[in-house]
C-alpha cells in the first residue's frame, strides 16, 4: 500500500524521520522531496500522488493548519472520499492545534506523536496499520557482530546461498554497505552502493551475505543480476523474479521506465548488479526512484558513487578464516596470512589443505608454497591475472591454487577442467554428467556427485547454488584452464553437449526445457564468444539462443542472437547458401514479433528465393519459407499473396507427409486464418476442423496444439454465428491451457491471454531451423 505524507515544511525534520522509518519497514510513501522529479509539475504530481495513495497522513500542527498547500492536499483527499468511508485520512498530532484544527478533522481519531516517547510508543501501531513490519533499529552493540541469516521476501531472484556461520570477518563492511544503501548520504545517486576490489577479495560473497542477512529490509523484493549479461538480462530476471508484466516488444530503453515505474509502487527493493563490466557506464542501469536500492560489485575503481573499497583481510581476520575448519591456529598463522596477501580465496584453500593434511604444519605449508610458486607451469596464470591478485603475492596465490588442485582426485580434476571451459556460473549436473560420461550405477555410488562433494566440502574449489549445482570462482577457473593444454577432445565434448542441450528448444513437447535451459544460456553465450568454436556450431547455438529467448518473450535479446547468426552465416558461406537462408528466416520471425514487418518480409523473400534455388520443388524447406513469409504478409495486410503462398505450402506438406501429420495441420490452420481475414469463412472452418481432428489423433488430451486449434476454430464459428459450439470450444481451450503447460511455458503464453487467432498462430508457427 502507498501513503501520502501531508505536512508543513516547518515540521520537515519529523517527516524526514517518519519517511525513513516507514520506508525501512516496508511502507511505500509519497514524500514530495523524494517523489517529485526534477522539472516535474509540482501541482500535477501532488494531485497524482494523492490519487494513487491509499492513505493520507496528516501531520497536524498549527503551521499545518495555516498552510494553503496542506489545505489543497486534504481537500483533494476528501474529494476522493467525501463520506469518510474509505478512512483515507490518518491524522498524527505533532503539536496541539486548539481552535486551528479544521472542523471536519475533529471527530477523526488521531494518534498523538507530540513527544519523542509518544512517537516511539505509537510507531508500531502506525506502521502495522499502514501495512508495514517494524524492523529493529541496529545499535552500536549490534554492529559489532554478524547479523543472522533472514528469510528473503517472497519476490526474489537469488540463486546463491549464504555461507552461514562459515562466513567470518567483514562485519564492518556489511554494516557499511547497509549504511550506504539505507541512509541518505551525499552520494551522487542515493541508494547506490559500489563495492570495489581485487579478484578473489570476496566482493560477490560479501554481496551474497548482505542479501541473506539484510534482505528482510527490502520487502518489495531482492534481485540478483549478472551484470555481465547486459541490461536486457537484468530486465528479464527482475520481471521473472517479481512476477510482473511489461511490454517485451518495446526497445530496451522503453522497457526500463516501465520496470522502474512498477517497482517504485512496491515497498523498498534491492537490486544487486554483480560483476559490473569494466567498460560500460553505470548510469543507464540505475533506477530513478529512491525506494529502489542498487548494490554494485565491480573491479572498477572509477565510479563516482558511494564506494566501499574492499581491502584484503587483516591478519586477525585471516586467522579467523583459517580457524573456521577443524584445526585451530594461533599467531603462527599470521605469517601465512601475510604470505597469501590476505586474499580470502587463497586463505580458504589453504585452510582446507591444512584440515585434510593434518600432518602439515603452517611452516611446512609456507615452504611448499614458496617451492611450488617457482614452477614454470604457473607463469601463464600469474601473467594473465597479475592485475587481479595482491601485489607482491601473485606466485604464492597461484601456488596455493596448485596445491589444492593436486589434492583433488583424478575424477574431481576432470570435473574442474570441464567447468573451467564454461562460464563461472552454476552448471547443471546433468550437463557435466553428459560431457564427462559419468553415469551412476546406483544411488550409493555416483562418481560425479562424489567428485562435486569432494570439491565443495573438502577442498572449497567450487561452491554450490541453491539447487546444488556447482560453480567456480573465475580465478580458480583461470588456473585450472592452464592445466588442460591441447586437450581438444574435452573442448569438443563441452561444445557438442552444450549445443545438444540448447537444441532441446526445438522440441515443443519438452516442457522442462523452458526452465532448465535458463542455466545453460550463460555457458552457451561464453562458448559462442570463444575462438575455439567452429563457425557452424556457433551459428546453430546462436539460433537456439534466439529461439529460447523468443519463447520467453525476450525479443530484443533474441534479435541480437539472430543477427549474430546471420552475420556469421554471411561471412562463412557464399550468397544463397541454405545456412544463410535459415538465419534470415529465423531473424525474420523475431522481427515479426517486434513489429518490424518490412525488414522481416524482405528477409523472408530472400530466404524463400534461396530455398527455391537450393531444393527441388515441393521440398519441406520451401514450404516452411512460404508459410513464414505468408504470416508476415498477413500482418502487413497483403492477404491475397499470403493466401496463395499458404496454399502452396499446404499442397507441399500434403505430398511430403502422411495424412494427419502435425505439419499438415499447421499449414491448414495458417491458411484458415488468412481465409478468415478474407471473409472466406466456410473454407476456413472446414480446414480448422481437419486440423483439430488431426491434432486430437496426434497428441494427448490437453496438449497446447489442441487448445490452439480449438481457439482458432471457435473464432471462425463465432464469425459464422455458430455461437454455442464456439463457446464450448473456447471453454475447453481455456480449461486445458494451464493444465497443458508448465508454469514457465504458461508464463510465456499468458502474454497473449489465450484470446486471439493471431496470438495462437504466432505461438505455433514453424521455425526455419532444419
Amino acid at each position: 500500500m502507498k501513503v501520502f505524507l501531508s505536512y508543513s515544511h516547518r515540521n520537515e525534520d519529523f517527516v524526514i524521520d517518519l519517511y525513513r522509518r516507514l520506508t525501512r519497514d516496508g511502507v511505500s510513501c509519497f514524500f514530495d522531496r523524494e517523489s517529485i522529479a526534477w522539472g516535474a509539475n509540482w501541482v500535477i504530481e501532488l494531485e497524482k500522488g494523492i490519487d494513487d495513495c491509499e492513505y493520507v497522513i496528516l501531520c497536524l500542527s498549527p503551521d499545518f493548519c495555516r498552510s494553503e498547500w496542506t489545505k489543497l492536499e486534504r481537500t483533494g483527499a476528501m474529494a476522493d472520499d467525501p463520506a469518510g468511508l474509505k478512512r483515507k485520512l490518518r491524522p498524527l498530532l505533532l503539536e496541539p492545534c486548539s481552535d486551528l484544527l479544521p472542523r471536519f478533522l475533529i471527530p477523526i481519531q488521531h494518534i498523538d506523536v507530540s513527544t519523542p516517547k509518544k512517537f516511539e510508543d505509537n510507531y508500531p501501531e502506525i506502521c502495522r496499520a499502514l501495512g508495514g513490519t517494524v524492523i529493529k533499529e541496529s545499535t552500536l552493540a549490534d554492529r559489532d557482530k554478524l547479523p543472522s541469516v533472514c528469510r528473503l521476501p517472497d519476490r526474489n531472484w537469488m540463486p546463491y546461498r549464504s555461507l552461514g556461520d562459515v562466513f567470518v570477518g567483514r562485519v564492518r563492511d556489511l554494516w557499511q554497505i547497509n549504511d550506504m544503501l539505507r541512509e541518505r548520504k551525499t552520494a551522487v545517486v542515493e541508494g547506490v552502493g559500489v563495492v570495489v576490489g581485487t579478484g578473489g577479495i570476496g566482493k560477490t560473497q560479501l554481496a551474497i551475505e548482505y542479501v541473506h542477512r539484510f534482505g528482510a529490509s527490502y520487502p518489495g523484493g531482492v534481485f540478483w543480476i549478472d551484470a555481465e549479461q547486459g541490461i536486457s538480462n537484468m530486465i528479464a530476471q527482475v520481471v521473472q523474479g517479481a512476477d510482473i508484466d511489461i511490454d517485451s516488444t518495446l526497445e530496451e530503453r522503453y522497457q526500463l521506465p516501465q520496470l522502474w515505474k512498477t517497482l517504485s509502487q512496491l515497498p523498498p527493493v534491492l537490486i544487486v548488479l554483480d560483476n559490473f563490466p569494466e567498460n560500460e557506464p553505470l548510469q543507464p542501469w540505475l533506477p530513478p526512484a529512491s525506494s529502489i536500492h542498487t548494490l554494485v560489485t565491480t573491479r572498477r575503481r572509477d565510479l563516482n558513487y558511494s564506494r566501499l573499497p574492499l581491502d584484503f583481510m587483516t591478519v586477525a581476520e585471516g586467522i579467523m578464516l583459517l580457524n573456521t575448519g577443524a584445526r585451530k591456529f594461533g599467531h603462527e598463522a599470521a605469517e601465512l596470512v601475510d604470505t597469501l596477501g590476505g586474499l580470502p580465496l587463497a586463505l580458504e584453500l589453504a585452510r582446507n589443505f591444512l584440515n585434510i593434511r593434518i600432518d602439515v604444519s603452517i611452516d611446512s605449508l609456507e615452504q611448499e608454497i614458496l617451492s611450488v610458486g617457482e614452477m614454470k607451469t604457473l607463469s601463464i596464470f600469474a601473467d594473465k591475472y597479475a592485475n587481479e591478485l595482491p601485489s607482491g603475492h601473485i606466485k604464492e596465490v597461484a601456488a596455493t591454487f596448485h596445491i589444492s588442485w593436486a589434492l583433488a582426485s583424478a575424477t574431481a580434476q576432470t570435473v574442474l577442467q570441464c567447468m573451467s571451459l564454461l562460464a563461472p556460473k552454476p552448471i547443471p549436473r546433468r550437463l557435466l554428467r553428459k560431457i564427462l560420461g559419468l553415469q551412476s550405477e546406483n544411488i550409493l555410488e555416483d562418481p560425479l556427485d562424489d567428485a562435486i562433494g569432494e570439491l565443495a566440502n573438502k577442498l572449497s574449489l567450487v561452491e554450490l547454488d541453491k539447487e546444488n549445482d556447482p560453480w567456480m570462482h573465475r580465478l580458480i577457473a583461470g588456473f585450472v584452464n592452464t592445466t588442460i593444454g591441447e586437450n581438444r577432445d574435452l573442448r569438443d565434448k563441452v561444445v557438442n553437449e552444450v549445443k545438444e542441450e540448447m537444441a532441446r528448444v526445438t522440441d515443443e513437447t519438452d516442457s522442462l526445457s523452458y526452465n532448465q535451459l535458463e542455466k545453460i544460456i550463460p555457458h552457451a553465450e561464453m562458448l559462442v564468444s570463444s575462438e575455439s568454436i567452429e563457425t557452424e556450431q556457433a551459428i546453430n547455438i546462436f539460433n537456439y539462443l534466439r529461439w529460447h529467448n523468443s519463447k520467453w518473450g525476450r525479443y530484443w535479446i533474441a534479435e541480437r542472437h539472430g543477427r549474430k547468426s546471420l552475420d556469421l552465416s554471411e561471412k562463412a558461406y557464399a550468397p544463397g547458401h541454405p545456412s544463410i537462408a535459415r538465419s534470415q528466416s529465423n531473424l525474420a520471425l523475431v522481427l515479426q514479433d517486434l513489429g518490424e514487418l518490412e525488414e522481416a518480409r524482405d528477409l523472408l523473400r530472400k530466404a524463400l528465393d534461396s530455398a527455391q534455388k537450393s531444393f527441388e520443388p515441393g521440398h519441406p524447406s520451401i514450404a516452411i519459407r512460404q508459410s513464414n513469409l505468408a504470416t508476415v504478409l498477413q500482418d502487413l495486410g497483403e492477404l491475397e499473396e499470403a493466401r496463395d503462398l499458404l496454399r502452396k505450402a499446404l499442397d507441399s506438406d500434403q505430398k511430403s507427409f502422411e495424412p494427419g501429420h502435425p505439419s499438415i495441420a499447421r499449414s491448414q490452420s495458417n491458411l484458415a486464418l488468412v481465409l478468415k481475414d478474407l471473409g472466406e469463412l466456410e473454407e476456413a472452418r472446414d480446414l480448422l476442423r481437419k486440423a483439430l481432428d488431426s491434432d486430437q489423433k496426434s497428441f494427448e488430451p490437453g496438449h497446447p496444439s489442441i487448445a490452439i486449434r480449438q481457439s482458432n476454430l471457435a473464432l471462425v464459428l463465432k464469425d459464422l454465428g455458430e455461437l454455442e459450439e464456439a463457446r464450448d470450444l473456447l471453454r475447453k481451450a481455456l480449461d486445458s491451457a494451464p493444465k497443458s503447460l508448465s508454469q514457465e511455458t504458461f508464463y510465456c503464453h499468458k502474454q497473449s491471454t489465450w484470446s486471439g487467432a493471431k496470438d495462437w498462430r504466432l505461438e505455433n508457427r514453424d521455425f526455419a531451423l532444419v
